[in-house]
């Protein structure tokens, strides 16, 4: 085998120009291999992040028959205990859970706001000021004012960009919000504007509003009920083990839904990364073509060396590990330049990140942040450089099976 192995390394080195080229091909396409699977899974964590946090939370608990209706949000199914006691009674039931790491109430309403003339339909959610800071952050997105008071029965608003610029709506302006109640009547309150925030996502930042969650409840007639209850675990990985302990303690009255049964777009990405590893590999096959062909090169312009290693005694087997052997080491050659271009790509925008929004133009209609930031791990550089020597040399065993077929009376008498 070392004797072998000692040919391969001697044999490619053979033809300089020609082995640069082939590992060049195998290069190029591991590099963009690493490059697309640190932007794709960059934009995949960048959704994740997003929606779990905005939408879904790692778990939501909502009443059955809201939950059959949740695309028209109505009102008079809510969470509000076990008893009708409020949804607080089961608060510190949910946090008992092993793993449960916060546990925050929303309510959502669906308005047509209304400005100075301007109008655009918006979606409300009541939250509990103090308690959603943790989960969305808005110390860190808010554009122009303050976050919310701490006092959930505050009449104050925090308003996405887009939907502020859309209105021309300012801070320390007054919205009157008219809204359809869990009674089915109309009714209207107004509300000072505390903040613009802005997520960099253009479907959130110019359709959301947020208002202290008793405010919500008090304009919308809901008592001490709310519209789901969203759960943030530990580990993402152990949402499973924590749904089924909470539908135990909750004994059934409400459904525990994990995210990846609440979002279409997760569950969409998570389904599509399977077809974009047979993407990948197409390219890298193609790619491979350039080894095949010089593989197949190679053979016919060393006929008459195979007939004489042949005839003294190498065997069929031998000769074809022979030439997969010198195929392996080309594209161990060009992965290694691939992964270390495209990993310093890749490692590069991982810091200072990729505006979708400028590439796209401006509109976005993916819930994912204008900036992206495209993953990177040691654990993918590898993957990429192996699955490139792996895939490359597969190929390339195909016609070097040719040589162990070839007769060395035969290649000896060839010209």
């Amino acid at each position: 085998m070392r004797y072998i192995l000692k040919m391969a390394f001697r044999n490619i080195g053979r033809n300089k120009r020609r082995t640069f080229l082939s590992a060049f091909a195998i290069g190029i396409a591991v590099m963009m291999v690493l490059i697309m699977r640190g932007y794709i899974g960059g934009i995949i964590d960048s959704m994740f992040d997003s929606i779990i946090k905005i939408e879904t939370g790692h778990i939501k608990i909502v009443h059955p028959k809201y939950h059959e209706k949740s695309d028209m949000m109505p009102l008079e199914y809510v969470v509000d205990g076990f008893d009708g006691e409020g949804y607080k009674e089961l608060l510190p039931v949910i946090q008992s859970v092993n793993g449960v790491n916060t546990v925050v109430p929303r309510i959502k309403l669906g308005v047509l706001l209304s400005f100075n003339g301007k109008s655009s339909p918006a979606l409300g959610i009541g939250i509990d000021p103090e308690k959603e800071i943790k989960v969305l952050g808005f110390d860190k997105i808010m554009t122009d004012g303050k976050y919310l008071n701490p006092d959930e029965n505050d009449r104050s608003i925090i308003i996405g960009k887009e939907l502020a610029s859309k209105l021309d709506i300012k801070v320390n302006d007054k919205l009157t919000i008219v809204t359809r109640t869990a009674y089915d009547s109309l009714r209207g309150m107004t509300f000072g504007v505390k903040g613009i925030f802005q997520y960099g996502i253009t479907g959130m930042d110019s359709k959301i509003f947020y208002i202290p969650i008793g405010s919500a409840s008090r304009l919308l007639e809901m008592g001490n009920g709310v519209s789901e209850l969203v759960i943030m675990v530990d580990n993402p990985e152990n949402t499973k083990k924590a749904v089924e302990e909470i539908k135990l303690k909750l004994q059934g009255n409400y459904v525990v839904i994990p995210w990846d049964d609440q979002s279409g777009y997760l569950g969409a990405m998570k389904s599509a990364l399977p077809i974009y590893n047979i993407i990948f590999a197409a390219l890298l096959i193609l790619a491979s073509s350039v080894i095949i062909n010089t593989t197949i090169m190679v053979i016919y312009e060393r006929i008459r060396e195979i007939g004489t290693i042949g005839a003294l005694g190498m065997r069929g087997n031998q000769i074809t590990l022979l030439f997969t052997l010198e195929a392996a080491i080309v594209s161990a050659i060009g992965s290694f330049m691939g992964v270390l271009v495209g990993g310093g790509i890749d490692f590069y925008f991982s810091k200072v990140g990729i505006n979708l929004r400028a590439l796209s133009g401006g509109s976005m209609d993916i819930p994912t942040t204008d900036i992206i930031y495209p993953r990177f791990s040691l654990s993918l550089v590898l993957w990429s450089f192996i699955f490139g020597v792996a895939v490359a040399t597969a190929v390339a065993y195909i016609p070097a099976r040719r040589s162990a077929r070839i007769e060395p009376v035969e290649a000896l008498k060839s010209v």
